[in-house]
């Protein structure tokens, strides 16, 4: 269920992309311990025309400040409710951490949101995810 969008302005390689989709997965699954097969990450990219910095359309401000300097990568985040706080703290540190690293981005530019969804506001496959994953929500409530 866990899903993760990374939003980026275009013009970033396909092969760092894709290695940005396969870190995020691992960091993700290994944080929250849910098998890969569950998880969905993907990759977003605007126009840096459509995108604005520093007040201004993104392609005029990239014609005078590099993409490090100016990019803000967001990460958002859908999981269900029920996690410990302190896994998303550790979300938001490593997830940062790999999006700036495989980016080549300025982890101070980085913003990460993640959302909580109640599972019975969740479906998977047209099931609540409260009736589909009941024994694993409640396991992870228990623990929480």
């Amino acid at each position: 269920m866990p899903a993760c969008n990374v939003i980026v302005l275009k013009g970033h390689p396909l092969v760092t992309l894709k290695q940005l989709v396969v870190e995020c997965s691992e960091t993700l699954a290994g944080i929250i311990g849910a098998p890969k097969d569950r998880l969905e990450v993907w990759v977003t990219e605007v126009e840096p025309a459509l995108w604005g910095l520093s007040g201004q359309p993104g392609d005029e401000v990239l014609q005078a400040a590099s993409r490090a300097e100016v990019e803000m990568p967001f990460i958002r985040m859908v999981l269900l409710q029920g996690r410990p706080v302190e896994q998303h703290h550790q979300l938001i540190a490593e997830m940062s951490a790999v999006v700036a690293r495989v980016l080549g981005a300025n982890i101070e530019r980085i913003r990460l949101q993640i959302d909580e969804v109640h599972p019975d506001r969740w479906g998977i496959g047209g099931v609540p995810a409260s009736v589909r994953r009941a024994a694993e929500i409640a396991a992870r409530a228990a623990t929480a």
